[in-house]
Formats: C-alpha cells, sequence, structure tokens
C-alpha cells in the first residue's frame, strides 16, 4: 500500500482521546491528500433521539477537526447499531477504505480473556488492511524496527499475503524513518498441541540439515526477494504470541505487520487469537491483513 490518494476509515472511541485519530494525523502530514472519515457507531439510541445525536457528535467532530489540522480532508460519519463491531466492518467493507485504523481497548480482568472486545472483533473480520494503534505514542518512543511476521510452512503460507505485508511495512518505514526486519516464526510441528517436538531434522542431499537451519534459508532467500538486509532476518521457534513479542521487546519494533488467518490452527500459524494476544504483550502498533478478504481490494 502506499500512502498517496489513501481513505482511511477510522473507528471513533467515546471521550476526548483519541489514538486512532492521532495516528491518522500522524500519517497525513506525510501525504495532506489521504481521506479519513472518522466512524462513530452510536449503540444507545432510539428513533425520537437519533436527530439530537447526530447534532451532538457533529458538534464535537468540529473540535475535533480543529485539533487536527493536518487532516485535510476529514468528514465524520454517524451510524446507528447496537452492534459496534459488525456495524464498523460492515462500513469497511462498503465504503472504499484502503484501511482501517482503530484503538486497542485495554484488558483489565481475566473476564476480557473470553469475551471479545470491540478490537477483537473488528480484527477477527475487518475486510481491509487494519491498523490497531496501543499507545499513540510508544512508537516515537521505539526503535526504528517494523517487524513482518510470516509463517513459511506451506499450510498457511500465502504469496499474495507476503507482498501485502512487505509493501505496507516498506511504506511505513519510508514515512517514519524505520527499517523493515521479517521474522520467520517456526511454529511447533504438532500444531494442535501448545508443545512439540521443534528440534526434528530433514535429511537433504546425503545430509542432515536441521529444520532451523531450513527456515533461515527460506527467509533469507525471501529478504533478497524483496530488498531486506540479512541481518535483518530473523528465526525464532515456538508459539508465534510468545516469540514475537520477545523479538520485539530485543529490537525495540515500532511495528508488527502480520497476517491473520482464521483457519489455523490454535496458536501455531498466525491466527486471530495469536494476533490479539501479540497486541497484549508489545508496545507499538499491529497491521493486520485477514488472509480471508485477501483477494478482496487488492
Amino acid at each position: 500500500m502506499s500512502f498517496k490518494n489513501e481513505s482511511f476509515a477510522v473507528l471513533l472511541k467515546p471521550g476526548e482521546v483519541q489514538p486512532a485519530i492521532e495516528r491518522a494525523a500522524q500519517y497525513a502530514r506525510f501525504a495532506p491528500e489521504i481521506r479519513v472519515t472518522a466512524i462513530r457507531i452510536i449503540n444507545e439510541f432510539n428513533d425520537k433521539n437519533r436527530d439530537d445525536i447526530k447534532r451532538r457528535v457533529s458538534a464535537e467532530f468540529e473540535g475535533l477537526r480543529r485539533t487536527f489540522p493536518a487532516i485535510k480532508n476529514f468528514e465524520i460519519k454517524v451510524l446507528f447499531s447496537e452492534n459496534v463491531p459488525e456495524a464498523f466492518v460492515k462500513e469497511c467493507a462498503e465504503g472504499d477504505y484502503s484501511m482501517a485504523i482503530i484503538s486497542a481497548n485495554k484488558r483489565n480482568t481475566i473476564k476480557d480473556l473470553f469475551v471479545s472486545t470491540i478490537d477483537s472483533n473488528v480484527m477477527r473480520s475487518c475486510p481491509v488492511p487494519l491498523l490497531v494503534v496501543k499507545d499513540v505514542n510508544s512508537a516515537s518512543a521505539q526503535g526504528k524496527a517494523i517487524l513482518i511476521a510470516i509463517d513459511f510452512e506451506e499450510s498457511s503460507h500465502l504469496r499474495a499475503l507476503d507482498e501485502r505485508l512487505v509493501n505496507a511495512a516498506k511504506d511505513f518505514a519510508q514515512r517514519f524513518n524505520g527499517e523493515v526486519h521479517v521474522v520467520n516464526c517456526v511454529s511447533p510441528l504438532n500444531r494442535g498441541l501448545m508443545s512439540g517436538d521443534t528440534g526434528l531434522s530433514k535429511f537433504v542431499a546425503g545430509g542432515t540439515v536441521s529444520r532451523m537451519n531450513i527456515h533461515q534459508s527460506i527467509v533469507e532467500e525471501f529478504a533478497r526477494a524483496h530488498d531486506i538486509p540479512l541481518d535483518h532476518t530473523h528465526v525464532v521457534e515456538g508459539r508465534v504470541d510468545e516469540e514475537i513479542p520477545r523479538l520485539c521487546d530485543r529490537l525495540e519494533a515500532r511495528m508488527v505487520c502480520m497476517g491473520s488467518n482464521p483457519k489455523s490452527s490454535f496458536l501455531g500459524s498466525i491466527n486471530s487469537s495469536a494476533c490479539e494476544l501479540v497486541l497484549e504483550q508489545i508496545r507499538g502498533d499491529v497491521f493486520i491483513v485477514n488472509t480471508a478478504h485477501l483477494d478482496q481490494k487488492d
């Protein structure tokens, strides 16, 4: 993706703090032609108070417009729905948007691990590339690394997804003086379990080559094909939700770009649950492309 002539759908949160809008404004400083639609979804309403609500939200939006003058093409859309994530996903699917931006909700109780929050539901079904912002100030406090997380296992690997993630990461890096890194996350061989024998080797041309060496060769070949320095390649072994946050800490990564595959097994390949757990454990943003909608809006 490129920020030129792009259109962002940004989900507004109740209250004055709007991390997603702040991130959109940062991008608009580099590309003033970006169109930003602030989407406010009202889930408590009745037929009598809709017009009053619209007037109030529109008045509040004028204050938001003054707060973020960098967004030159800025508009508000008010939607009424009892199901906020469903309404936002529907708007993203029907509108002409190249990317959606939302703010991550904080999980405060053990209940939050089992009850989907708004951001979780959007992450699982968003039909356009999605940027999830935890803390708008975190990126500036982090290093330059923009990490692309890929599972190269044949059962879940899509080249179209690779290209989408690489193009996005390079564009983010160009805008924010970043450095693209790629991590090949080697999942446990027994994908149905959270443990497995990951130290197996393969016989190649009469010799024995370790599984990690095979994956190192794969990621280096990928890096050469996409002009990524070889010293920016990484191979980690284990669960995605554990190894990617660990690498992010070491690199002080400002962003992780990853695909979400709803068909992949539990915490093996990069599935929706793993994306959510990665988000919880890193300090930067997460950029997600949902493979279920990969053929849309290419």
